[in-house]
């Protein structure tokens, strides 16, 4: 029988919060993609916005190594940087809605179709003047939600199995007395 190191089994709640930040991180990355892409689908030219998804994406490809600690059992580390990442893509997807409801008003547009697939033809049309809202609730305030909760999972898990030492005074301590008969 082999004699498993205790100090090297994951714990299930790092397991779960690694695996949430993989996923929300995968899913920034995507949104950076599809952001990214988004002012030359709808023809209009956004260079700050185009620069912020890059920002984006490099955000999403820390927290993956964020969240790769987190799998690795460096839960403090890993958690610290989802966290920080979570703020950040909120902060950057407030800054792009911002930037691209600016952009379209400079085209003079009314409204930004966004045609999602060769199958389905019909276009989604969103108002200039609901774009912030649309882009901030649809993609960005769930993957920074998920990734503020996958660091908080991990830095749960990081104080709850750290030793913690229990001072014995000598006054608490009892004496054994044995007695034979």
């Amino acid at each position: 029988m082999t004699k498993v190191n205790p100090v090297r089994v994951g714990h299930p709640r790092s397991l779960l919060a690694g695996g949430l930040g993989v996923f929300a991180s995968l899913l920034a990355v995507g949104w950076a993609l599809f952001g990214y892409n988004l002012s030359s689908t709808v023809n209009f030219a956004s260079g700050q916005s185009e620069n912020l998804m890059l920002l984006q994406f490099s955000v999403a490809f820390i927290v993956l190594i964020g969240s790769g600690l987190m799998l690795a059992r460096y839960t403090r580390l890993g958690g610290a940087i989802n966290i920080l990442g979570g703020l950040a893509t909120f902060g950057i997807g407030v800054l792009y809605a911002r930037v691209l409801e600016q952009s379209a008003r400079t085209a003079s547009l009314q409204a930004i179709p966004l045609r999602f697939s060769q199958v389905y033809t019909a276009p989604l049309v969103v108002p200039v003047d609901r774009l912030v809202a649309t882009l901030l609730v649809v993609p960005v305030f769930p993957i920074a939600t998920l990734l503020v909760i996958s660091g908080l999972g991990a830095l749960a898990t990081y104080r709850m199995h750290r030793p913690h030492p229990i001072p014995v005074s000598t006054q608490q301590q009892v004496s054994v007395q044995t007695t034979n008969k």
